[in-house]
């Protein structure tokens, strides 16, 4: 059966859509469990006598059943866990507006972008996927802002933690339908503004 025939794609984000798609691959990758030998199937002849089952045959036929259960349960495990997931993290933050965002090497990301309060801070929830794990420890990734296509104030900084990471981040400014943003890897103790890894444009 195909990814897509036992996941439906309309409550996923691109990123869930991805994680589930890896475990479905690998399960793919595994195969089938193993079937009992030809011999160990045959039935008995009449007049044969008949050969006690010896406890190895009865642990071969114990792990085979384990292990397609614990294969049919990672399925569902994961693909409940992302449904999951995805319905969690929409109850938990309401947004009005969410901007795609995309880089090299499938790299992803998204903003969440809810209500203002009644100060005008902006929460956002930012989700990116496949950017590189700082090796240097004091580096960070920067949300920035822009004006006419090029970083203007910063948003946030954050690092990452796995595959995906989810932050939670809350702006001052003004922020409408014609805003943009970037996200740029620093590396301190460099101040310059460091290379663009994810965009909006």
């Amino acid at each position: 059966m195909s990814f897509d025939d036992i996941v439906g794609h309309d409550d996923l984000s691109p990123e869930e859509e991805a994680k589930l798609r890896r475990v479905h691959d690998l399960l793919v990758q595994a195969g089938p469990p193993p079937e009992l030998p030809p011999a160990l199937e045959r039935p008995r002849r009449p007049g044969e006598a008949r050969v006690p089952e010896f406890p190895l045959l009865m642990r071969r036929r114990v792990a085979v059943v384990t292990f397609a259960a614990a294969a049919a349960a990672l399925v569902v495990f994961a693909i409940g866990y992302g449904l999951g997931h995805s319905k969690a993290s929409s109850a938990s933050f309401s947004a009005i507006r969410s901007v795609p965002m995309h880089g090299k090497a499938g790299r992803l990301g998204v903003i969440r972008i809810g209500s203002a309060d009644s100060a005008g801070n902006w929460p956002m929830l930012v989700e990116v996927t496949g950017l590189p794990k700082q090796t240097n420890p004091a580096a960070y990734y920067e949300l920035w802002l822009t004006r006419d296509g090029k970083p203007a104030v910063a948003c946030g900084g954050f690092r990452v933690h796995g595959d995906m990471t989810t932050i939670r981040l809350t702006v001052p400014y003004a922020i409408n339908r014609s805003s943009g943003w970037v996200v740029t890897a620093q590396a301190p103790p460099d101040r310059t503004l460091g290379p663009v890894v994810l965009t909006t444009v």
